[in-house]
């Protein structure tokens, strides 16, 4: 993988099932193995190394860099993971738009509240 990361595994077993979620919320695609490497990798990569020359963001013990997991295709929304370094703990997903907006402790527990935030939205439009 281009991440040159080892993967949290329940990512990639969502990746093994999904491979990636356009849409996932509003404008905020899931990256797929087919993503990686691509433009809008590129430049999720690219914001979040901006985000990190302003910010302090807290990635927990034995992780280090940021790796993207998703990106807006509109707006400066970026959804990363810290890289663990051996870590039998599950890595947090963490989102992103010029600070942290949210903070899930894995990625099922991101995967729920994606489906709360679209079930809250589905709501206040009917």
């Amino acid at each position: 993988m281009v991440t040159h990361c080892p993967v949290d595994p329940e990512y990639a077993n969502f990746l093994l099932h999904a491979d990636g979620w356009p849409a996932i919320l509003q404008d905020i695609d899931l990256f797929g193995t087919a993503d990686f490497g691509t433009a809008a990798y590129t430049e999720a990569e690219e914001l979040v190394r901006v985000i990190e020359d302003e910010l302090v963001i807290e990635r927990g013990k034995n992780f280090s860099r940021l790796i993207p997991i998703g990106a807006s295709q509109t707006d400066i929304d970026v959804l990363v993971m810290p890289c663990g370094k051996g870590s039998n703990q599950p890595a947090q997903v963490i989102w992103l738009a010029g600070g942290e907006i949210e903070r899930y402790p894995s990625f099922s527990d991101f995967f729920r509240g994606m489906i709360y935030e679209n079930i809250t939205e589905a709501d206040s439009l009917a």
